[in-house]
């Protein structure tokens, strides 16, 4: 698993919602009270800065959205105008919580990057939080 980086990212973020349909996507959720789908994705570590900047290019302008990518070791946030790449420990995660919460006026709840871990997935994708089948 080392060589690939999982992310996950929502249908309503993208200029074009078909655009999540370009990844090689191993769950999706629902989440009921936004209606967004959220989808995780696998990328090959080979292809991680390529997708960073598609993913960047490719969100939508006019909403404060953001993707996440992880390995269980590194965590990279991809907002529009700004990508963070931290460690995993949340006490790096000051100026990206900082620009997420100030500058773009996303609330601090959704500010928490999680699942950040292949181990943390089995909680985020389950039919209690909406798993699509």
């Amino acid at each position: 698993m080392k060589d690939v980086y999982h992310g996950i990212i929502l249908d309503a973020e993208f200029t074009d919602p078909a655009f999540v349909e370009k990844f090689n996507i191993f769950a999706k959720r629902l989440d009921k009270k936004n209606k967004w789908v959220c989808f995780g994705i696998e990328i090959p570590a080979v292809e991680l800065e390529k997708t960073i900047a598609n993913i960047q290019e490719n969100l939508r302008a006019d909403s404060p959205f953001y993707a996440h990518i992880y390995n269980g070791k590194k965590l990279t946030v991809i907002f529009k105008s700004k990508i963070f790449k931290v460690s995993l420990n949340k006490t790096t995660w000051g100026p990206l919580k900082k620009y997420g919460s100030e500058t773009l006026k996303i609330p601090m709840k959704q500010l928490d990057f999680w699942p950040t871990t292949f181990e943390e997935e089995p909680r985020y994708f389950t039919k209690e939080r909406g798993l699509i089948e």
